[in-house]
């Protein structure tokens, strides 16, 4: 069988100024079948795809990372929040249309893997604010309120993190708190822990910080975008620059919240976006000339 990825080395050396978090056993530059530029990865819950964006966030394609073979999820204005059940068998995301008035409006779709099939999850709105997966059911955040819609037999009670119009919000149990744990400002990236007891989120001209469920206790993990959880203690972002227009240099960092950082990938790349397995076995993420890369840990 023909492979469609290449193993390079992007991993920098353990004897930079950094402790070792994590062990990283390849980064592989994923081939893919057709000539796709990828924005954002995701990748699912066991590792063996993932479903990636291109440059506008009009479409969403599936990339099977054992072969590269890419097929079309949909083209019509979708690629961004996007959510993978825990099953492996859905995908949500938000599709983005121009009502009257000229006016944005956001429905929310779900896509099956296994009967190809689409299905609207909440119609067109003004006032998304965020989604999840809880089991295989899909809770959306609506004007504060929890809307579920299930696609599957399995069931969870974990807390919803949202934003709206830059606030940080928690829902749980169907009740939306709005939390703010730096004052009012623009928050961004906000994502519950795997044992559902932390926030990881992003403040702008701050950082990457978390905090307990009641917002109480926040810690800065310094710089870091676009930050994802790789386990309870452990994070994975990106450490950028830019140039005023682009971003010109980014690499993955792991940090805990001891304050130790470790460096996932040197400077031969532009790392970002990066996106965890559920397992974190697996870190998926795109460059700036829109290539897809995994990183495999032990």
């Amino acid at each position: 069988m023909k492979k469609f990825f290449i193993t390079v080395a992007l991993i920098c050396s353990g004897t930079m100024a950094y402790a070792q978090l994590v062990d990283v056993e390849s980064v592989q530059q994923i081939r893919l079948s057709e000539n796709v530029i990828v924005n954002h990865p995701t990748i699912s819950p066991d590792g063996s795809f993932a479903v990636v964006s291109d440059l506008a966030s009009t479409a969403l394609r599936r990339v099977d990372l054992a072969t590269g073979k890419v097929d079309l999820i949909t083209d019509n204005g979708s690629g961004v929040d996007v959510r993978i059940s825990p099953d492996n068998q859905n995908v949500v995301y938000r599709q983005i249309t121009t009502g009257k008035n000229h006016l944005r409006h956001t429905a929310l779709k779900a896509y099956n893997f296994t009967s190809r099939s689409e299905q609207q999850v909440l119609k067109p709105s003004r006032n998304l604010n965020g989604v999840a997966f809880n089991g295989t059911d899909v809770v959306a955040i609506e004007k504060g309120r929890a809307r579920t819609k299930s696609l599957g037999k399995a069931r969870e009670n974990r807390p919803v993190v949202s934003i709206s119009q830059g606030h940080l919000n928690i829902t749980i149990n169907g009740k939306t708190t709005t939390l703010d744990p730096q004052g009012r400002s623009s928050y961004l990236w906000p994502s519950i822990s795997p044992d559902g007891t932390k926030i990881l989120y992003w403040v702008a001209y701050r950082g990457c910080f978390v905090c307990d469920l009641d917002g109480s206790n926040p810690l800065s993990l310094g710089e870091l975008r676009a930050a994802s959880w790789l386990d309870n203690s452990t994070v994975v972002g990106q450490r950028d620059r830019d140039n005023g227009e682009f971003i010109t240099e980014s690499r993955l960092i792991a940090a805990d919240l001891k304050g130790t950082e470790q460096v996932l990938t040197d400077d031969s790349v532009v790392a970002l976006n990066p996106s965890v397995s559920t397992d974190g076995k697996k870190i998926a993420f795109a460059t700036n000339k829109g290539e897809l890369y995994i990183l495999n840990l032990k």
